[in-house]
């Protein structure tokens, strides 16, 4: 989204996605292109022969028409770990899980 607001949204814009697959002194890997929807969303699925074992990876998006970014991460844990998902300012987590449950 651009904007304070996020009244404009990034809509059926190119998008690259680069993860540093060897934190933290390793290189950026470019991954893939994606086009952002109406919502100004995009997703990605990581292939299969491209998985990152477990840890955490810094993850940079670049809009290819601006070179504007968005820094995020990516966090891999063991197969059967419990965690907890939530949001900093409480949006995410105010009301109700993504199931559908009380959060808590």
């Amino acid at each position: 989204m651009y904007g304070p607001l996020d009244m404009v949204t990034l809509t059926g814009e190119k998008v690259d996605i680069h993860i540093m697959t060897q934190p933290p002194s390793g290189e950026w890997v470019y991954f893939d292109t994606e086009i952002s929807n109406s919502s100004g969303r995009i997703s990605y699925v990581i292939p299969e022969n491209r998985r990152l074992g477990i840890g955490v990876y810094p993850v940079k998006m670049v809009v290819r028409g601006d070179h504007t970014y968005a820094d995020s991460y990516i966090t891999v844990l063991p197969k059967g770990t419990e965690f907890v998902v939530f949001s900093i300012d409480g949006s995410f987590a105010a009301s109700v899980s993504i199931m559908g449950s009380d959060p808590k």
